[in-house]
């Protein structure tokens, strides 16, 4: 085949840019770095190139198949460098193959080369020193089919690879339901036996998590908990050199604590990275804490992400539904208000009580107390278990998890990109993208969250511990404890006094009411 690169005598040389791409970090370990750069160097001494050994344009650990290269790695800061003139027309681009260029599907792969060499560069396949041009692909057809055909192998040969892995995890799977590890990587509590064949608990580990859980249960924060292992000289787990609350966060929200594994499988549509969280594989570690326990401790963590009360956050609660009662026309908080030992206590607006616009009515306290006293037991006992699998909410979060997953890669791969240089569109991209991760973690979280609410088991949990504070054994009810309860079930209580009802609704939606006996009275103002 005829050298089209050879530049005429007497003319400066034209400039030449090697392209590297591999599916994981460390190709760039092995031979295929050294391959790859050394065929770029030969090809271009032979045809007379001048190989730019400052610009290069490496795609570390992004799969062709994603089209990650093409869209937001080094590949497409190389063709920003080709329009803003930073790489000169008429510059030739090197590359081992073009599988190396993209797996996408035939057709998309088609246009990530036309767009090479539509910006005036001409690619060079170095495995067989074929050189793809506008002329060539317009021109000549062998060169246009040399390419579909190339194209259609790589994505051929990476949805084989895909399918694969899937069958792979497949098998993996059916261990896991058999009760056999499937890897070393295992919670920081447990190891691996000798024989690999099960996990074994790691006894004071096992004893520091039943000890934070039974701290948790008896009202103690993450930061104090943190603070106390600590000041008793109990070293953390891993490489960190103090307990911090994040990683007592992390303890109390993993469900290996009571045995469940759950898994993801990560898939690949085109040019779309999915994480799928499949089925959670129950007893497949050995339990340390009750499933019980677990549960009351999310309970009681939800309840400890609900809005504090400011100033008064450390006066003790005399509203049962302090933190959950609402006005029904503006939304604001209802508040306990008391005037003297002459007045009853009442319920009030906290906008209309300032002035700040809303209709003042007082509500009296008391018979809303008594009301949720005496009717939202009965209403509890009957709603007990019937709690079910939200399929809907599952996919939405799956498509959430999605968003994520490919927001993080897009971030990524733009801010490797700014290591090479200043671009100003790359850096507005990569600031649009972070801006566009907070937004879809924040909805993830949120989703997560009502999933976490709204599983049968912690609902069950909660309804009961709601219960055992609303009619205790012996003594009176607790106040504090009975808004506690609440709260954790409930995000708010609207009081509808126009209809002369209580309306909760449930932390994981929908609602329920029922009525109240009162006879309010309409205030004109103070």
């Amino acid at each position: 085949m005829e050298n089209k690169d050879v530049s005429p005598e007497g003319q400066a040389p034209r400039k030449a840019y090697s392209y590297l791409r591999f599916s994981t970090p460390e190709q760039r370990k092995g031979d295929s770095f050294r391959r790859q750069r050394s065929m770029a160097e030969a090809y271009a001494a032979k045809s007379g190139l001048e190989l730019d050994q400052e610009l290069t344009f490496d795609d570390v650990g992004i799969s062709g198949f994603r089209g990650q290269n093409a869209e937001a790695g080094k590949l497409a800061l190389f063709l920003e460098a080709v329009r803003s003139g930073q790489v000169p027309q008429g510059s030739v681009l090197l590359v081992e193959q073009l599988d190396r260029l993209s797996r996408l599907p035939p057709r998309k792969a088609l246009r990530v080369l036309e767009d090479i060499v539509d910006a005036g560069v001409d690619l060079v396949t170095l495995n067989d020193e074929r050189v793809y041009t506008q002329g060539s692909l317009d021109n000549e057809p062998m060169d246009l089919m040399v390419s579909i055909l190339t194209f259609m192998r790589a994505n051929e040969e990476s949805v084989t690879k895909s399918k694969r892995l899937k069958a792979t995890w497949e098998q993996k799977r059916q261990k896991v339901l058999e009760g056999k590890p499937i890897t070393e990587r295992v919670p920081a509590w447990l190891k691996l036996s000798n024989d690999r064949q099960r996990f074994i608990v790691i006894k004071e580990r096992g004893d520091i998590v039943r000890r934070v859980y039974d701290l948790t249960l008896d009202g103690w924060g993450q930061h104090r908990i943190a603070s106390q292992l600590n000041e008793q000289g109990i070293k953390p787990w891993g490489r960190g050199q103090f307990w911090h609350r994040s990683y007592i966060s992390k303890i109390l929200q993993n469900p290996a604590v009571i045995g469940t594994f759950c898994p993801h499988l990560s898939e690949f549509d085109g040019t779309r990275k999915r994480r799928v969280p499949l089925e959670p594989v129950e007893r497949y570690y050995p339990a340390v804490v009750s499933v019980e326990t677990f549960q009351e401790a999310q309970a009681l963590r939800e309840v400890r992400k609900a809005p504090q009360r400011g100033r008064h956050a450390h006066t003790p609660i005399t509203n049962i539904l302090a933190g959950l009662a609402e006005c029904p026309k503006c939304g604001a908080t209802m508040t306990r208000v008391n005037k003297g030992s002459r007045s009853k206590p009442s319920l009030v607006c906290s906008r209309a009580k300032i002035g700040a616009g809303c209709t003042y009515r007082s509500v009296p306290y008391g018979e809303i107390e008594k009301a949720v006293l005496d009717a939202l037991p009965k209403r509890l006992q009957l709603l007990e278990g019937a709690t079910g699998k939200d399929t809907q909410l599952d996919d939405e979060i799956r498509g959430a998890d999605e968003v994520v997953d490919q927001l993080r890669e897009r971030a990524s791969n733009l801010l490797n990109n700014l290591s090479l240089g200043h671009s100003p569109m790359i850096a507005q991209k990569a600031r649009e993208t972070e801006q566009q991760l907070e937004e879809a973690l924040a909805a993830l979280e949120a989703l997560q969250k009502r999933r976490e609410a709204a599983t049968g088991r912690t609902v069950k949990v909660r309804i009961e511990k709601a219960l055992e504070a609303l009619q205790p054994v012996s003594g009176d009810v607790n106040v504090e404890e009975v808004n506690q309860r609440l709260r954790a079930l409930f995000s708010r209580a609207v009081i509808q006094y126009d209809a002369v009802h209580v309306e909760f609704e449930w932390t994981h939606g929908g609602s329920l009411d029922f009525p109240y006996s009162h006879t309010f009275t309409k205030w004109q103002g103070e």
